[in-house]
């Protein structure tokens, strides 16, 4: 990707003369430091947004470190001169301004949230849950003093007179103290659907959340009638926390352990990649209220797991495919694997019926089948000795293949 020419492009978009007050135009204008630049009528805006998005995809490192607002700031104040007098980038114009970015060193920011939902049963240490950590305030309030200035009030002025009761951290490298943030938020999402996930089947018991959380509440409902008039209401939401410190949560015998551990990892292979994006479509398909579109997310995780590509379009020969590679995984017999097969093809027969056709009757005993047996893929997966070191689909199917030949179980 070219971004001299992308940082033209948006030079012969832009304009800098002052058309405030003006209605005879169609504009719209963004401060970058100086002068604003306006861009005339909305089919520029849109080009302008194109480009600076190409522009910020351009670098995988800046991308990582910096917000696109930064960016987008830093790059109108850089080229301020080529705006304002209407001229070309040249080739040094635009290295100075990718080294100007990259000699901003990186940092690591902590970053905490309020999480909800929880207790700790054994408070007075920070609970390591692979790459966060959750604190509970009262017992960790000297950890955070410490982390700031004693000379100065800056405890008192972020903390205020808020004393939240849990907090979760996540450490953020970035160039942006913004870009910190919607990494962490990033990965404080994905907390929540891991957790979903662990936790296995949709329920109001509990409620984990640091971004999405509902709480408990009351639902109301007026009704009219002719000659009535009446009300219902209903509780709802959770109704106890969860010990977020269980050590059932991080068994190493159902894989738990080992997807927190991937939380840590910079280096995951391709299919541990996969295997968490499979685990974040569960969380929602876990948290959905929709049937048919939990039932539809639950089957996206195990394709995530069995499809070569994300532009494979699921035909029925993939369907079969997914169907037994899912009983050999599961299977211990030669039964259990054909009645296992015969079960997800069942269960794949529903997904096309809501897809093609908006087919809406979707048993809670068919949906909580497809999850529970995406979640076991998973758990098979992780923990048997044949399938734990697989880093491709396609050594995956390699060895589904010599089971199904051999006649073994994993």
């Amino acid at each position: 990707m070219n971004l001299l020419a992308i940082v033209n492009e948006i030079i012969e978009l832009a304009e800098t003369d002052n058309f405030l007050g003006r209605t005879d135009v169609s504009l719209a204008f963004f401060y970058g430091g100086g002068n604003p630049l306006y861009f005339f009528a909305n089919e520029n805006i849109i080009k302008y947004r194109d480009a600076l998005s190409r522009a910020f995809d351009s670098d995988e490192e800046i991308k990582r470190t910096y917000t696109l607002n930064k960016y987008e700031s830093l790059l109108q104040e850089h080229f301020r001169e080529c705006f304002s007098k209407k001229c070309l980038a040249k080739n040094e114009d635009v290295s100075s301004f990718v080294e100007k970015l990259k000699a901003e060193s990186i940092k690591t920011f902590s970053v905490f949230r309020d999480i909800h939902g929880i207790v700790l049963n054994s408070p007075t240490s920070p609970l390591l849950l692979g790459g966060y950590t959750i604190y509970e305030f009262a017992s960790q309030k000297e950890f955070f003093e410490s982390i700031f200035d004693s000379k100065t009030d800056s405890f008192l002025e972020i903390w205020g007179n808020d004393n939240p009761e849990y907090l979760i951290e996540w450490k953020a490298e970035a160039r942006d103290c913004e870009k910190a943030i919607e990494i962490a938020d990033e990965h404080f999402e994905r907390f929540e659907l891991i957790l979903r996930y662990v936790l296995g089947s949709a329920t109001n018991r509990f409620e984990v959340g640091v971004l999405n959380y509902q709480g408990w509440r009351h639902r109301k409902a007026y009704i009219l009638s002719v000659g009535e008039v009446s009300n219902s209401w209903t509780r709802h939401g959770p109704r106890e926390p969860i010990p977020l410190d269980d050590p059932y949560l991080v068994k190493e015998d159902t894989g738990y352990h080992t997807v927190w551990s991937f939380t840590t990892k910079k280096n995951l292979n391709k299919f541990q990649k996969r295997i968490m994006l499979a685990v974040e479509w569960i969380g929602q398909s876990i948290a959905d209220p929709s049937p048919q579109s939990a039932f539809i997310k639950a089957a996206i995780a195990l394709e995530i797991i069995f499809t070569y590509n994300e532009r494979d379009i699921i035909t029925p020969s993939i369907m079969n495919q997914i169907s037994e590679s899912i009983a050999l995984i599961l299977g211990s017999s030669v039964d259990e694997i054909l009645k296992l097969e015969s079960s997800v093809k069942k269960l794949y027969g529903l997904r096309s019926k809501i897809v093609h056709s908006g087919h809406k009757n979707i048993s809670q005993a068919d949906y909580k089948t497809l999850v529970e047996i995406a979640r076991s893929v998973i758990i098979k997966i992780l923990t048997s000795d044949k399938l734990n070191c697989v880093d491709s689909v396609e050594e995956l199917y390699t060895i589904l293949k010599k089971i199904k030949y051999s006649g073994d179980a994993i």
